[in-house]
C-alpha cells in the first residue's frame, strides 16, 4: 500500500481575504512608485495624486484627515472617479512618510469603494 500525502494549501483568513479585498480598491499600480513616493526617473519624477470618494460627514471627513493629513476633500465634485451628490471627491499625494500604509488605510475604509489614480487634465 502506497502513502499519498497531499500538500493542502491552508485557506485564507478572514483577516486575509480582507487585506486582498482591500488592495483590490486601489485601481493603479503602486509597484512602479518609489518607497521615497515619487515615480518616473531621477531627473523627471513626481508624486502620484489619487481619487476616492466619501460621504459627505463631517465625521468621515475627520477620518480620512487622521489617517491622510494632507488629502483635500471638495463636496460637490466629482472627480474622474465619479463621486454622487452625497459624497465629497477626496485628492491625496503619494509625496508623503508611509505613503503605500495609507493607502491602505484608505482603501481599509468600509465606505471607500475604489481609490483611483488622478489626473490633472
Amino acid at each position: 500500500m502506497v502513502a499519498i500525502t497531499l500538500n493542502a494549501q491552508a485557506a485564507p483568513s478572514s483577516h486575509e481575504k480582507a487585506q486582498s479585498r482591500d488592495a483590490a480598491k486601489i485601481k493603479f499600480r503602486l509597484d512602479d512608485i518609489r518607497p521615497d513616493g515619487l515615480r518616473g526617473p531621477p531627473d523627471g519624477s513626481g508624486s502620484v495624486a489619487y481619487e476616492f470618494c466619501v460621504p459627505a460627514d463631517e465625521k468621515v471627513y475627520k477620518e480620512v484627515r487622521k489617517i491622510d493629513p494632507s488629502v483635500a476633500i471638495t463636496h460637490g465634485s466629482h472627480g474622474r472617479v465619479g463621486c454622487t451628490e452625497s459624497q465629497s471627491l477626496c485628492i491625496g499625494r503619494t509625496n508623503q512618510p508611509h505613503w503605500r500604509e495609507v493607502l491602505k488605510a484608505l482603501a481599509a475604509l468600509k465606505y471607500v469603494t475604489e481609490i483611483r489614480e488622478c489626473f490633472f487634465e
